[in-house]
């Protein structure tokens, strides 16, 4: 099925938004963001996948993103990440630095359930099917994050 012009545009606009923070949460760096929205939009028209529901066509969205952002970090060394991350990443609308450096510091598992529970509103049943894993295992995820952020937050620990 090749998309239209129209469509292509609706399509962006319903889940761009969703794509770009998914890939800054992950990746923390706005040009990695950035070429992520761009490929996984690509995918879509390369690989023109068939959906059952709008439920559907956004877990797909969520799948390939998280998927393509775990890639591109395999490719770049963490030393060099942690410095192009250092300066890029403002602290979001409502964090305080403090709690957007406790994020930068979190591991990407962590990161993406974290951003997808309580930026994204998904349960932790919706997040363990995207993610291809079990629910107890994204609500222990959960837990060890929030446990991670709270000493973080309340001792300024580094070691998240």
């Amino acid at each position: 099925m090749a998309y239209t012009d129209e469509q292509m545009r609706r399509i962006i606009a319903e889940y761009g938004p969703c794509v770009y923070r998914l890939a800054m949460a992950q990746l923390r760096n706005q040009a990695d963001a950035e070429d992520t929205y761009q490929e996984v939009f690509l995918r879509l028209i390369r690989s023109k996948p068939e959906f059952e529901s709008p439920a559907h066509q956004k877990a797909w969205f969520i799948r390939v993103t998280a998927n393509y952002c775990r890639d591109l970090q395999k490719k770049h060394s963490r030393r060099e990440l942690a410095l192009m991350e250092q300066d890029q990443q403002p602290a979001a609308p409502g964090e305080n630095a403090a709690l957007s450096a406790a994020l930068d510091a979190l591991p990407e598992k962590y990161r993406t359930v974290v951003h997808l529970y309580y930026y994204e509103g998904y349960t932790t049943e919706e997040i363990a099917h995207v993610l291809e894993m079990n629910a107890s295992t994204v609500r222990s995820s959960l837990k060890r994050a929030r446990k991670r952020l709270k000493d973080f937050m309340e001792g300024g620990k580094a070691d998240v």
